[in-house]
């Protein structure tokens, strides 16, 4: 049995680099930029009026009264110069000449004659969106390893980044094993029968994180389909994913049938509730196996933690910011880990502080699982106190 440490370094020392792939922007969500990403233009490109009103020109003189000359429109700017004590009609995002130096909202001002007639005079720069300063040519605006989320796609669109440099698609494929697993389109189950939640669970924590399942079967526990269903998937997968019959069971044929496959074992079984039984190996260098426990709550967490690193890492993040995020919360009650191995905790953050467990953290409570909002670890046999400042792992 290998410490929790220990596995996780194993797994990102032997989980390949991602491979890079140019993409159309709008492709690019939920993956990680591979290199920083260098401005191009100014932003905006040109000063802007900030609101709808007049632009007007101050240099020595501190005029209430401006002749109105003309109109710029976001789309179809003034073309012509502006003197001292001359106005333009602006709207929103146009276009300001260059000695324009204030604009006045609309709301303060009263028209008389062609000539607009203000109760105070304007503060120089007030209400203008000055050229370059949401950011300037040559300045980062996305960062290697950040993720690309629809604000990042939003700025590098606005400086006319159209492609962008992202990870190879990964390959995942999912094999759920157990006689007592049923398909969700069955009608009805037995009482000693379960649907397979497994299987669109880890479906769905992959497609958070902009991943596409190729492949979903499941399979009951007769070895030699098992075998062959495992070969099959591993010969077009990037990171295969199976769940259940990894322990030591009579039927739990899993791990002797993925060495019988020629998946080369790095560990088995980690020292961490839940998810003890999990199952680490390598099919080539750029195919990684992972066996998760059949219980759900373990399959779950199992995935947060070992499994979602190596997602991330393939798909461009630093290894720096590598699984959930984290925040620090109070203890809101007294907990103790009796056990000889690491534990993690289901329940709930409150108040955005407090972090309260779920009573009832057995493996198959997957109603406590949905109704977590955080993952809190306890180190063995450590006893941790109400008002205690931990570590919690925010669930997705």
């Amino acid at each position: 049995m290998i410490e929790e440490k220990k596995a996780l370094e194993t797994i990102i020392s032997t989980t390949p680099m991602p491979i890079h792939n140019r993409v159309a922007i709008q492709k690019a969500y939920n993956h990680y930029l591979l290199h920083d990403v260098v401005a191009f233009n100014n932003f905006p490109q040109t000063n802007q009026s900030a609101v709808d009103g007049y632009g007007v020109s101050l240099k020595n003189k501190r005029f209430l009264e401006f002749k109105l000359i003309g109109e710029s429109f976001a789309g179809a700017p003034f073309l012509g110069a502006i003197s001292e004590g001359e106005a333009i009609r602006v709207f929103t995002g146009a276009k300001l000449p260059g000695e324009v130096n204030a604009v006045i909202m609309q709301e303060e001002v009263k028209i008389l004659d062609g000539r607009i007639l203000l109760k105070e005079c304007p503060e120089d720069g007030q209400f203008i969106r000055k050229k370059g300063e949401v950011f300037c040519a040559g300045q980062t605006i996305g960062k290697k390893g950040q993720k690309i989320n629809p604000a990042l796609i939003g700025t590098l669109i606005s400086d006319g980044v159209n492609q962008l440099e992202v990870s190879k698609k990964l390959r995942v494929g999912i094999v759920t094993t157990g006689d007592e697993i049923k398909p969700i389109d069955h009608e009805s189950i037995e009482d000693f029968q379960n649907y397979d939640t497994n299987s669109y669970m880890l479906k769905a924590l992959n497609e958070l994180q902009g991943v596409e399942v190729h492949s979903m079967k499941l399979v009951n526990d007769e070895r030699q389909i098992l075998k062959k269903t495992i070969l099959e998937i591993l010969k077009c997968t990037d990171v295969l994913l199976v769940s259940g019959g990894v322990s030591v069971g009579e039927r739990d044929y899993v791990h002797e049938v993925l060495i019988e496959c020629g998946v080369v074992q790095e560990f088995w079984k980690v020292r961490i509730k839940p998810s003890k039984p999990i199952f680490y190996g390598r099919f080539t260098d750029a195919c990684q196996v992972f066996g998760l426990p059949g219980n759900p709550v373990s399959s779950y967490i199992g995935f947060l933690i070992f499994v979602l690193p190596v997602i991330q890492y393939r798909n461009g993040a630093l290894k720096g910011g590598l699984g959930l995020d984290q925040v620090k919360v109070d203890l809101g009650a007294d907990i103790e880990n009796i056990e000889d191995r690491v534990n993690y905790i289901l329940g709930n953050i409150y108040d955005g502080k407090t972090f309260l467990k779920h009573s009832n953290q057995r493996s198959n409570n997957i109603l406590a699982l949905s109704n977590s909002n955080a993952l809190v670890r306890f180190e063995p046999r450590i006893r941790s106190n109400k008002g205690d400042e931990v570590t919690a792992f925010l669930l997705p």
